[in-house]
């Protein structure tokens, strides 16, 4: 007979959810239920009864009577989630008969009069407890039937209420301050756009992909369904489903919209995701959503009340089901990072709010608080730093599905929500592209190879299409065509280009120099922009100071990478699987990146590490408010002291990034700042040089100091510092990095390379990778003798093949290094303070120098050279602290203070 209860025990292995509350639930034992014994035994395993099928019957097919049937009473009608608890009998079996490596095993359900479906009951990624969703109870006394799959016991299910995600009284409240029009269309386009979108479409340009949609919606599609089985989502029907609906759109052939609308109808009706919760299904649910409301927007008038009510019905039912849930304000998840700043609110959500707000307003209300009152201010405050914190791959994928949310506003409102350094933000793709057709390395990589394959050139061109058509940017557009167009998307590029804007292929005319501002401070440098793969380009990046927005960005404040034939100096870490040991203990953390480590034996470890890795704090909470990002000290990593190149603005000769690091780090660290001077050197042979300086000051004698770059190749060690290689095309690049502090009988030098490139003070985290990184090398510099203060001072010289590097001179005086170098003399502050007293240098005759000053503190300077007895003011901007001038033969003699009758400025 059926069990019968009422659901107010606790059930003591759940619970959840949204509001950070738990819910009631009860457990049933299956054994004790209806079992059809003609199917199905009862079995124990431990003190576990459960139920499987015999050994003779067909696995968990449906077309048969159900091998156990539970009857259930729940106090009233609503929606409720059903758990399962089931283990196989035979583990090893198991992995046998399985291909996926997910160990999936299904059972099918039917609750009541309901639609048969298929859940998961036993996978590799929650093992024997699965949650199979949302199912609506209409009656207080119902049946749920179940039919089992071989090799699986099933012990219990377990039934609560359904708690949706709790709105913040805020959103409750919300007036939208921007509301759709009346009018229709106002997806993509309103009733002002719709014509110079259909005009467009006779462009050269645009042949291809009209000629495209032409194809695809002028031929009937077959499709039947059943609407007693469900199916599973079909990209290629939903393709065919938006160039029909988009074909009507321009052309109004009722035809062709009558049969998208047909086509969404029937298959909205009977798509269902189940519990699939691999691969990320809510980015394809999203798209089912975002290609039912096209339709719904776009066929609005060919679609009758009966036809629409039955659309909202199921899009509604798939929206509840999406990751940040619905309301869209589950508590782990947020517009403005994670899964939540992809495509569900900004696509897929706001498209459906906006299709259905005649008839269903109360959607919009939420969506448009998360876009308008969240996320808008806070990209105001980050896009100031014209680069994005979850790095090349994640931050252009996410900053994508922003400008989805841009686009559908701007086209609905003919204005645009967004600030207007959204217009920029394509830059940061441009500056960190290598001449062999990848990045430099920043956040998660899963879209760069590693291996050196010819033809690979990174690429979002959805992305840079969404950039160029907002900002009208020839350069982006280049890009665009560079990564290969949009070929399998081309409504959305009928929708957005404009064929009068012409690519810009010619990179030459931007700086060669990238300051990426205070937010997310880094500094990109080039000495050219070539894109041939033999180019003998340096291409350089320091970061630090700014802010830290955690999930895939990394812990490397302060980090170099330099590229010269191939990655010289960089990242080791390769993104592989986001969470486990390796990503958490190796890849995210500082010690993957080619920076300082500070190491306290006694410092705490935090989200899910294993590892003290000596680094800055590893964190991965995000900040979700401009005022949270300012008033709570966790997420500050540092404050800019100076950033300045010149004196050339597109050529710059130098290149300097001066940084405060001491927030990044736990208490352990009393004070720490790094300087970075790149030098453009315009020679074949030495294309370029860096100085890097870093001053260090510890909590404690005992927490040790490293120094630490990391590199693809094995290096060679001397006793001035290292010698790096790599090898692209064959064109092969050396850098060589003299360390001039701490001498080399002060230091030590510890190597690790090969399989222990991922060794972090005693735990070996090893990558199962073919490329380099995993099999790379960490070189850590530490002082000999135990000091709260650490000094370093390196010399970078980037040579083709394996040409001689240049002689330096290196002087240290009290508050700043001096360094000769070709023709360039250079006094460098030490990186924790301004210069503030006078300096005197000696240029040598015979050939004309650049002096350079990086430092100096900011106010009236006054530079005199003692033989010709000339002079001049200088006048020293904050934030700036740099000078330089050309000069011959001299004493130079520079002091503050300002000297009256003299010219002003070095010219």
């Amino acid at each position: 007979m059926f069990s019968r209860f009422v659901l107010i025990f606790p059930f003591l292995l759940y619970v959840l959810l949204s509001n950070g509350q738990e819910e009631p639930a009860t457990v049933i034992p299956l054994y004790k239920e209806k079992v059809n014994k003609k199917t199905a035994v009862v079995r124990k395993t431990g003190k576990q009864h459960g139920v499987t099928l015999r050994a003779q019957v067909d696995d968990g097919y449906p077309n048969r009577p159900s091998d156990i049937e539970v009857g259930i009473i729940v106090p009233e009608a609503g929606w409720y989630v059903l758990e399962t608890d089931a283990l196989p009998e035979d583990m090893e079996r198991l992995e046998k008969e399985d291909s996926t490596g997910r160990l999936t095993r299904y059972a099918y359900f039917q609750l009541g009069s309901a639609r048969l479906t298929k859940r998961i009951v036993y996978d590799s990624h929650s093992g024997s407890k699965q949650e199979l969703g949302r199912f609506e109870i209409t009656n207080k006394n119902q049946k749920l039937k179940i039919w089992l799959p071989q090799n699986l016991i099933l012990n219990a299910i377990c039934i609560r209420p359904y708690t949706p995600p709790k709105a913040p009284p805020e959103a409750e409240e919300y007036v939208p301050k921007v509301l759709p029009g009346k009018e229709r269309p106002r997806l993509w386009v309103n009733r002002e756009s719709l014509p110079m979108v259909r005009g467009r479409l006779q462009s050269a340009e645009h042949t291809q992909a009209w000629e495209k949609v032409k194809a695809t919606a002028l031929t009937p599609y077959p499709f039947h369904v059943d609407s007693e089985r469900e199916m599973f989502y079909d990209e290629k029907l939903e393709q065919v489903i938006e160039k029909k609906a988009f074909y009507y759109l321009m052309t109004e052939d009722e035809a062709i919209g009558k049969e998208a609308v047909n086509l969404a109808t029937k298959y909205l009706s009977v798509l269902e995701f189940g519990n699939v919760r691999y691969g990320d299904i809510t980015r394809e649910l999203g798209r089912a959503i975002y290609t039912g409301s096209l339709v719904y927007d776009w066929c609005y008038p060919l679609i009758a009340a009966e036809t629409k009510s039955i659309l909202r019905k199921n899009l509604m039912r798939l929206v509840r089901d999406m990751e940040i849930g619905w309301p869209p304000f589950y508590g782990l998840e947020s517009i403005i990072n994670g899964h939540g700043n992809e495509a569900q609110i900004c696509r897929d959500m706001l498209s459906w709010s906006l299709a259905v707000y005649d008839e269903e307003p109360e959607h919009y209300k939420y969506v448009s608080y998360t876009i308008l009152e969240q996320l808008v201010p806070m990209r105001k405050f980050e896009y100031q730093s014209p680069r994005h914190n979850q790095g090349i791959d994640y931050g252009g994928y996410r900053f994508g599905w922003e400008m989805h949310a841009v686009w559908l506003y701007y086209r609905m409102l003919g204005y645009s929500v967004f600030d207007d350094n959204i217009k920029k933000m394509s830059d940061y793709w441009l500056y960190m592209r290598t001449p062999d057709g990848k990045m430099l390395r920043d956040g998660d990589m899963f879209n760069v190879q590693y291996s050196d394959g010819e033809g690979f050139y990174w690429k979002n061109p959805q992305t840079m299409l969404l950039c160029y058509a907002f900002s009208g940017d020839r350069m982006i557009k280049g890009e665009f065509y560079k990564q290969g167009g949009l070929p399998d998307n081309p409504v959305l590029f009928l929708l957005l280009n404009d064929p009068n804007l012409q690519p810009d292929y010619d990179l030459s005319p931007l700086p060669l120099t990238k300051d990426f501002g205070k937010i997310l401070g880094s500094m990109v440098v080039r000495t050219g922009w070539s894109t041939e793969k033999e180019s003998g380009d340096v291409i350089a990046e320091i970061k630090g100071g700014g802010y830290h927005f955690g999930n895939h960005q990394h812990a490397d404040a302060g980090a170099l990478q330099i590229y010269h034939h191939g990655i010289q100096v960089g990242d080791l870490g390769l993104y592989l699987s986001y969470g486990s040991p390796y990503d958490f203990n190796f890849n995210k953390r500082s010690v993957a990146h080619s920076m300082m480590l500070v190491r306290d034996p006694n410092e705490p470890l935090l989200f899910r590490t294993k590892t003290n890795d000596g680094g800055t704090r590893f964190s991965q909470r995000f900040p979700r408010t401009v005022d949270e990002v300012l008033n709570d000290s966790w997420y500050h990593t540092g404050e800019i002291r100076a950033s300045a190149f010149g004196p050339d603005p597109i050529r710059p000769s130098y290149s300097f990034f001066n940084v405060d690091l001491t927030a990044a780090y736990s208490a352990k660290v009393r004070a720490y700042s790094k300087s970075f001077l790149f030098l453009n050197l315009n020679r074949k042979d030495v294309p370029a040089a860096i100085i890097l300086l870093d001053e260090l000051e510890a909590n404690s004698v005992d927490f040790e100091p490293y120094w630490q770059i990391n590199t693809l190749e094995k290096p060679t060690i001397h006793p001035k510092g290292f010698v790096l290689k790599s090898e692209f095309q064959g064109k092969s690049g050396t850098t060589y990095v003299d360390m001039l502090k701490p001498k080399a009988i002060d230091r030590e030098t510890i190597v690790h390379s090969g399989d222990s490139a991922a060794y972090v003070f005693g735990d070996l985290y090893q990558a199962k990778s073919p490329w380099p990184e995993a099999r790379g090398t960490r070189i850590m510099v530490r002082p000999k003798e135990k000091n709260i203060r650490s000094s370093y001072a390196t010399v970078f010289q980037m040579t083709e093949e394996s040409g001689a590097k240049l002689p330096v001179e290196f002087v240290e005086a009290e508050n700043y290094y001096l360094f000769k170098l070709t023709d360039r003399i250079v006094v460098m502050a030490k990186p924790d303070r301004y210069i503030d007293e006078t300096i005197q240098i000696d240029v040598p005759v015979g050939r004309e120098y650049e002096l350079i000053f990086v430092g100096l503190k900011h106010g009236f300077w006054n530079a005199k050279n003692i033989v010709k007895n000339s002079s001049f003011n200088l006048n020293i901007m904050k934030d700036n602290h740099t000078a330089s001038w050309k000069s011959t033969a001299g004493v130079i003699q520079l002091q503050p203070g300002r000297a009256y009758g003299v010219r002003e400025g070095a010219y």
